[in-house]
């Protein structure tokens, strides 16, 4: 299973709508101050200090330049590895939900987490994986006594694991809805 780009995620008409410009112009005048040159950070911060850019809408246009200009792939962080995720919406509160997470997880993975927040606004648990790799799950609230759950597979060193990895990740996702129905 492919990573999308950011394209494939976020349409040219939506950044068009909320930026004033369409992804190609915004690529234009990028291309004019030679940003194939710069830095992720140095980018985003441009788009704001000079061009008047929201931060979110900043790191988006980054990112599209960057993947349309071959400086990222899809999936591709700033420091060079790969992040992949999949979320679902399941019945029931958040601890609830995060720890339903924590169990199947767990499980999949043959360990438990390295460090579990039930504090935080959203719940985590993080669990260290395999040459450096990490793995977040968050339970967030959304309506009707649901929570949704969302994986974060991060620190993964090639595109191609970052595929492998999107494919394991979407059903393990999947299979926390029916335990907790």
């Amino acid at each position: 299973m492919p990573v999308a780009d950011h394209q494939s995620t976020l349409s040219d008409a939506a950044m068009a709508a909320a930026t004033g410009k369409h992804p190609g112009d915004w690529f234009e005048v990028l291309d004019a101050h030679d940003a194939t040159s710069w830095t992720h950070p140095a980018i985003a911060r441009w788009l704001v200090q000079h061009e008047g850019v929201d931060g979110w809408w900043a790191q988006s246009i980054t990112v599209r330049f960057e993947q349309a200009r071959g400086m990222r792939a899809p999936g591709q962080m700033a420091d060079g590895t790969f992040t992949v995720g999949a979320s679902k919406s399941v019945p029931g509160d958040q601890q609830q939900a995060l720890d339903r997470a924590i169990a199947v997880f767990s499980a999949h993975l043959g360990a438990e987490p390295a460090s579990v927040n039930r504090t935080a606004k959203y719940p985590t648990a993080r669990w260290k994986l395999a040459d450096g790799e990490s793995m977040l799950v968050t339970a967030s609230p959304t309506k009707n006594a649901r929570t949704s759950i969302s994986a974060a597979h991060s620190k993964i060193s090639d595109a191609d694991r970052a595929g492998i990895a999107k494919g394991e990740l979407a059903p393990v996702v999947n299979g926390l809805a029916p335990s907790l129905d």
